[in-house]
């Protein structure tokens, strides 16, 4: 298979799993109403997502690592495509729980399968595919708008998600390709994650992650409202996400040019530093300067751009999917905490982002300093 279409087999899944986990992000309010809970609770979902999705990575990372990438990611797309349909079909919130519980397991081990599949079947330009895949949720979350507009029901945007990420992401899923020998999954040797040399990259990969997952998450989830409040143009919805999109492939690009680490280390200095700036500035309140840092916050993302594949590197082979998805675990869950974790802080949306940025800014750097050294 030539590399055009490999990389088309494994992009198509990729973009197909932020489709599916962000689709519910534009009906939340209306399964408020319908369940008659408050916009809080029904918001729990993406949290339920996110802890299904530490778990989910772990489970299918080891069944990757021992039966192959190929049947990892197509058990990871059956399962989020399956239930994203059967979601919108719930009849209580407990049971949407659930559902998007499973569909976070299978999103986000379809995730951490690929970073292993880009860094086994690229010896250059890696940095450059994992923030280019990487960057594809901000169109996930562009085609799941859409395709919100042209439902304009649920369960109507369920069904169509689930069928379109099915129809989509299982003929890729076989032709991904293999690059491991099949064996028992008691023969692989889980424990030297945490023994040696790769002790380091699980503990220090695991803050930057976690770090890189609570400044994304929040504010991708946030900046929207904050723009609002600040009467941003309403173009800035769109940019917003170009501008990550940019920032993904533009860090990648430069990591492989000039080394994961150092790039990580300034873009973590950038991220602390306009965290801080619109931290302050949100006390003093000046809209049109906030409008100019939140999207500095937002490139900033690329934080995040190259994590996955970053992390894959340094790994080997025999437990590379499963190693890449545990350094992911906490970062998973704290993302789905994220936001809730931002609101509490203050009631100063904008403070409460800054300082949550600037903390997170600068873990990232310390983390990928260590995992330099």
């Amino acid at each position: 298979m030539n590399k055009a279409l490999t990389l088309l087999v494994i992009l198509i899944p990729f973009l197909m799993s932020s489709y599916s986990v962000f689709s519910i992000v534009y009906f939340l309010r209306v399964i408020a109403v319908e369940f008659k809970v408050p916009l809080s609770v029904a918001s729990g979902v993406i949290t339920a997502s996110f802890i299904g999705g530490s778990i989910g990575g772990l489970v299918i990372g080891a069944i990757s690592d021992a039966y192959g990438r190929r049947i990892g990611i197509l058990v990871s797309v059956i399962l989020f495509s399956v239930f994203t349909i059967i979601a919108g079909y719930a009849s209580n919130l407990i049971e949407l729980y659930i559902i998007w519980f499973m569909v976070g397991f299978g999103v986000n081990a379809e995730n951490g399968i690929s970073y292993a599949v880009v860094a086994e079947n690229w010896s250059k330009g890696r940095g450059l595919m994992g923030g280019f895949m990487q960057g594809l949720y901000f169109v996930g979350l562009v085609l799941g708008s859409l395709t919100a507009m042209l439902t304009g029901n649920w369960t109507k945007m369920a069904l169509t998600t689930g069928l379109v990420s099915m129809i989509a992401s299982i003929p890729s899923a076989l032709f991904i390709p293999e690059t491991i020998r099949r064996r028992s999954i008691r023969n692989i040797s889980y424990s030297s994650l945490f023994k040696g040399r790769y002790l380091k990259i699980t503990l220090w990969g695991t803050v930057l992650v976690a770090s890189a997952f609570l400044y994304t998450i929040p504010l991708v989830s946030l900046a929207p409202t904050y723009m609002h409040a600040l009467n941003a143009p309403g173009s800035m919805v769109i940019l917003l996400p170009v501008l990550g999109i940019a920032s993904f492939m533009l860090a990648g690009l430069l990591s492989d040019k000039y080394g994961r680490g150092i790039v990580e280390v300034a873009m973590g200095a950038l991220a602390s530093v306009t965290g801080l700036l619109t931290m302050v500035l949100a006390l003093l309140h000046y809209p049109g300067i906030l409008i100019a840092l939140i999207s500095l916050d937002y490139f900033s993302t690329g934080i995040f751009a190259y994590l996955g594949v970053w992390l894959s590197e340094l790994y080997p082979t025999e437990v590379r999917a499963t190693g890449s998805n545990f350094t992911f675990t906490l970062g998973r869950i704290l993302g789905g905490f994220g936001p809730l974790i931002v609101t509490l802080i203050s009631s100063n949306l904008g403070f409460s982002m800054g300082v949550v940025l600037a903390i997170c800014g600068v873990l990232v750097s310390l983390s990928a300093l260590r995992l330099m050294t």
